[in-house]
This record gives structure tokens, C-alpha cells and sequence, in this order.
């Protein structure tokens, strides 16, 4: 494959059988797997080849403000050339012992000698970033802790893939024992673990599916998404690509994002309970997307560009504006306790990482959009460093987004937002509660939508347009009207009722796998899925939204009608 060549994942053409996948549950592979022909682009996780060339090109003539990140670069003291590696066999975060900022500043270390050798060309800093990689992957075992040790397989699987990226083809780099590494220490036993469970164990820990904050998820998606990637690994990918778009917990698009509001706004999950954790979360998500763009797949546009105006909504109330919440409630614990949020957290406000450039010059700068919050703060931050040494937290992003993400207008090429999951057709929506199907009580504009036992009648078959971005209209087949949420409503009890067709966000929706072929359907205006109250078996009972809570009250089967 040519370097820095675009391949699209064709997903449903390949499958790759790769003898040797699965390890023990304890100890390192012998490195006697092996890996199939590449199927990504490379470099392709947050830079292409094209992208090098281009800073290459502008820093070597002085070009602002690529120089001024330049710079930047190399007064990092973790630019250093002249460094040992601290590789260690097993990292603990959290609890007793905890020695993880052996790996992550070590891993800070490989990525920014990595670039300085990749724009520069100096060799003392491709050794340098050479002999960090091969340490690690030759020594590193474990990684353990408390619950921290999913954030540590998350932040830093995505950070060590993306510094072996650059230096994939340097000499004397062995880009197999870091496959390994990456597979049988980072994610099959920790981010594969905890987005989907496996033989290691359950699903987010054992926890409720709404226990973990968005970025926990967010950081082990950026992980799959990256590693199955510098892997040459569709299945890994495509897992991260779709636990964004339909997962479970907290870091998908529309749990993370659960609120549109006026204005070009969408509420951020977090922002409730702090900034700082709330921007975390955003870098995280623009890492996910820029990799998987860098592939071919425009995650940044996935569910109309929500992504942006949750970005748009956290660059603006960190600029010092108000911007409108509503109540924000979820599931904590082992048996999902409720927990409320009902204003926002200003616990960090005014502060940035370096996440904005990436985020800025994807909307702004490759799609021509508006952004004038992500501008404005984007701007106060620039240049963008990297990782400061007396701050632990730091070392949660890359950093560098001056440097690595300025583009000229148009430029960064191209991507296609993947299909939406649901054929268009006439449906019948069988609740799993009780078998009875979603109608209406009439034909009238305002007319309640309700479950009662199927007869066949028109108006319990709906008519399911994609209008892109895995968001749906549903029309119903006897009075022509659309399923819509009354008031546009973020309130728990809201009603589902019919009417004529506005385009608003209450009008559409999104069908969000649930298991074994159900979904909730989830206005994308509030995330509140299609509820029967009570989780009543009684006939005619009008549908409301609520919370999701795993309830079979709230999950319907989609069944193809003539």
C-alpha cells in the first residue's frame, strides 16, 4: 500500500481470520501469531503521511503558526533525546503500588521524538523514540490497579499506538512485539473487557451500564479504534466505530450527548460534574473521530454533526458564556442507584486542554462550518503544548494540535459517514414487554401514540426514512403524520404523539440496538426512548419518554409489513 494512501473499510467484505488471536488469561504471547496484510492506511491514526509532509513542507519555510507549534515542540523538556527508558513489567493505576507515570511519561517521550524525527528528520530522536517502543513492548506484562486501570489501558493504548504509528518502518522498530503488546496487554484484557466484557469478565467492570463517566468509555473506544488500526485489525476497529455510534454505556454519541438545545448546542454528559473531565471528554471523542476520518469513516458528522455542537456548547460556557441544562439523571453502582444533576458544574471553568486545534480545523478548516466558540478558544490556547511534566492530568492528551492539525481551508481530505442500521420500509414496532405494537388513536394531528394488541391495522405500521446520520422520520401509515415528541420536550413523561412534519430534532430519531434484534427508539432532540409507563400490560396505554433503564417496557422489535 502506498504510504498515506486513503482505504476505505468495506465493512461487510472483511473478515479477517487471523491464527492465534486469543491468549492466555495470564502472560505475553510468544510472538508466533501472525498478522494479516495491512488493510488500513499508514501512517493513519491522527496523522497521514499527507499531513507530515505538509508540516514538514511549512515548518522548513518559517510558515505560521506551524512554526510557533514547532517551537513548542521542541522547548518540551520530554523532547529530550537523551533519555532511558523506564520500562517496567507491570503498571498499577490506582491503589498500592501505583507507578503509572513510568508509562505514560515514557509514552510522551516516544510520541514527541517520534514527530521531531518524522518532520525533521534527525535520527538521534527516531533512536530515541525507537528504543522507548521496543523497552516497553519487550518488558510489559500487566497492567493492574483499581477500576483506574481501565483509564490507563484506554488513554495510554491510544497514546502508545499512535507514537508506534510514526515510527512504523524505522529502522530496527519491531512493529510485531508491539502488536502484541498492544493486543494482549492493553486491550484484550482491559479495553475490549470493559467496553463488551469477554472471558475476562463483564462489561464495564460488573458495574451498571451507566456507572462510568463518559470519558472511561471514550478512552477505551479511542484505544480500539487506534490499535485495531497500527494491528491491521477490521473486527477491533469496527467495534470502536460502532460502540461510538450504538454502545451501551456512557461514552456513545447519544448517551455522552444527551440534550440538543437552541441555538446549535448539545449538552456534554459531564458537564454536570466538572469542566475539566467534561473537555476530557471532547478531546477524547475528536480522538476517536479523527482517526476513524483518517480511515475513511466521518464519525465528526455522525447524528448531524452532534458531536460539533456539544464541542460549540463546552467551548462556549468555558469562554465565560451561559449556556442553557437540563436535568441531567443517570444510573449508578452495581444496581444503577439514581443519581440527579440539575445545573451545571462551573468546578474548572475557564480552563482548556490541547484539544481545540483538532476539533477547530476539522469543522472549520476541512468542512467549512461555523464554529465560533471552538474558534475563539481555540485561539486563546494557540500554540498548543503538550504534556507539562508537574501535571499528571496532562499527560491525558497527546497535545500538540497547533503543529499537528493546522490545515488550509479544504484540506485533510475525505470520509463517508457510514449507513444507518435500519433498512427503510413499513414497520410494525412490537413491544418486548408484552408483544402488543406502537399505534395511534386516530388519524387526528396531536393524536396520542400508544401500544395495544396488533390487528394488522395501518395505523400500526410506520413508515422508516433514513435522513442521514443514523436518524430516522416515522411516519405512520394511516393518517400520514410524523411520530413526534410534544414541546420538543427534554422532561421525563413527555408525550409521544403524531404530527405534521416541522424537520425538528423531535421528529427524528435514532434505533439504538438494545440485544437480541430490539432497540429503543430514541428521539435525538432529549435521548429518551419510547416508554410504557409502569411497565403497564394493559391495553391502550399512551407511550411517554424516559430515562433508558434497560427495561423491556422501553425495547421494541422492528417486523418488515407489506
Amino acid at each position: 500500500m502506498v504510504p498515506g494512501e486513503r482505504c476505505y473499510v468495506k465493512k461487510w467484505l472483511i473478515v479477517l481470520v487471523v491464527a492465534g488471536l486469543l491468549t492466555p488469561l495470564s502472560g505475553r504471547a510468544d510472538h508466533s501469531r501472525t498478522y494479516a496484510d495491512p488493510v488500513f492506511a499508514h501512517p493513519g491514526l491522527l496523522h497521514t503521511q499527507a499531513d507530515l509532509d505538509r508540516i514538514e513542507l511549512m515548518v522548513d519555510a518559517g510558515m505560521q503558526p506551524y512554526l510557533d507549534g514547532w517551537n513548542a515542540l521542541l522547548a518540551s523538556p520530554l523532547s529530550s533525546d537523551n533519555w532511558t527508558p523506564r520500562a517496567t513489567a507491570t503498571i498499577v493505576r490506582g491503589g498500592t503500588g501505583t507507578n503509572v507515570s513510568l508509562l505514560y511519561t515514557d509514552i510522551a517521550r516516544a510520541y514527541q521524538n517520534a514527530l521531531i524525527w518524522r518532520i525533521s528528520g534527525d535520527t538521534d530522536h527516531g533512536d530515541t523514540a525507537r528504543d522507548i517502543l521496543n523497552a516497553w513492548s519487550a518488558t510489559l506484562t500487566t497492567i493492574t490497579g483499581n477500576a483506574d486501570r481501565y483509564l490507563a489501558s484506554g488513554l495510554y493504548g491510544y497514546q502508545m499506538a499512535n507514537a508506534a504509528e510514526l515510527m512504523r518502518g524505522y529502522p530496527g522498530f519491531d512493529v510485531a512485539q508491539m502488536q502484541d503488546l498492544l493486543l494482549d496487554v492493553f486491550y484484550t484484557p482491559l479495553a475490549e473487557r470493559f467496553l463488551i466484557g469477554n472471558a475476562y469478565g463483564d462489561d464495564h467492570n460488573g458495574a451498571y451500564i451507566q456507572n462510568y463517566w463518559a470519558n472511561w468509555d471514550l478512552a477505551n473506544m479511542a484505544a480500539t479504534v487506534a490499535i485495531g488500526i497500527f494491528c491491521d485489525r477490521a473486527d477491533i476497529y469496527e467495534i470502536g466505530v460502532n460502540y461510538f455510534q450504538y454502545g451501551a454505556g456512557n461514552g456513545s454519541i447519544y448517551n455522552a450527548i444527551p440534550y440538543l438545545h437552541p441555538g446549535g448546542l448539545a449538552q456534554w454528559q459531564e458537564s454536570g460534574r466538572d469542566q475539566p473531565h467534561t473537555m476530557l471528554g471532547i478531546g477524547l471523542m475528536a480522538t476517536v473521530a479523527e482517526m476513524a476520518w483518517n480511515q475513511g469513516d466521518d464519525l465528526y458528522g455522525w447524528a448531524d454533526n452532534r458531536f460539533l455542537q456539544a464541542a460549540e456548547y463546552v467551548a462556549k460556557y468555558n469562554l465565560g458564556d451561559a449556556v442553557p441544562y437540563s436535568t441531567y439523571e443517570w444510573g449508578s453502582g452495581v444496581n444503577g442507584s439514581v443519581q440527579t444533576q440539575t445545573v451545571i458544574s462551573d468546578s474548572g471553568r475557564y480552563g482548556s486542554r490541547p484539544i481545540w486545534e483538532m476539533i477547530y480545523h476539522h469543522y472549520v478548516s476541512r468542512k467549512g462550518l461555523s464554529a465560533p466558540n471552538i474558534a475563539a478558544i481555540a485561539a486563546q490556547g494557540r500554540p498548543e503544548g503538550g504534556p507539562d511534566p508537574q501535571s499528571p492530568s496532562s499527560y491525558d492528551h497527546l497535545g500538540f494540535g497547533t503543529l499537528m492539525h493546522t490545515r488550509p481551508s479544504g484540506g485533510g481530505g475525505s470520509a463517508a459517514q457510514p449507513a444507518g442500521n435500519v433498512a427503510d420500509g413499513t414497520y410494525r414496532f412490537t413491544l418486548q414487554l408484552d408483544g402488543k405494537a406502537m399505534g395511534t388513536a386516530d388519524t387526528s394531528s396531536g393524536a396520542a401514540a400508544l401500544k395495544s394488541t396488533y390487528t394488522g391495522s395501518p395505523s400500526q405500521h410506520w413508515q422508516v426514512n433514513h435522513v442521514g446520520g443514523g436518524q430516522y422520520t416515522i411516519r405512520n401509515a394511516a393518517s400520514g403524520l410524523y411520530l413526534d415528541v410534544a414541546d420538543v420536550s427534554h422532561d421525563h413523561g413527555a408525550s409521544f404523539i403524531q404530527w405534521s412534519y416541522t424537520g425538528a430534532a423531535n421528529q427524528r430519531f435514532a434505533f439504538l440496538p438494545t440485544g437480541g434484534g430490539y432497540y429503543r427508539i430514541t428521539p435525538v432532540h432529549s435521548n429518551k426512548p419510547a416508554d410504557v409507563p409502569g411497565a403497564s400490560t394493559a391495553e391502550n396505554v399512551e407511550l411517554k419518554q424516559w430515562r433508558y433503564i434497560l427495561g423491556s417496557n422501553q425495547q421494541w422489535l422492528l417486523e418488515p409489513v407489506s
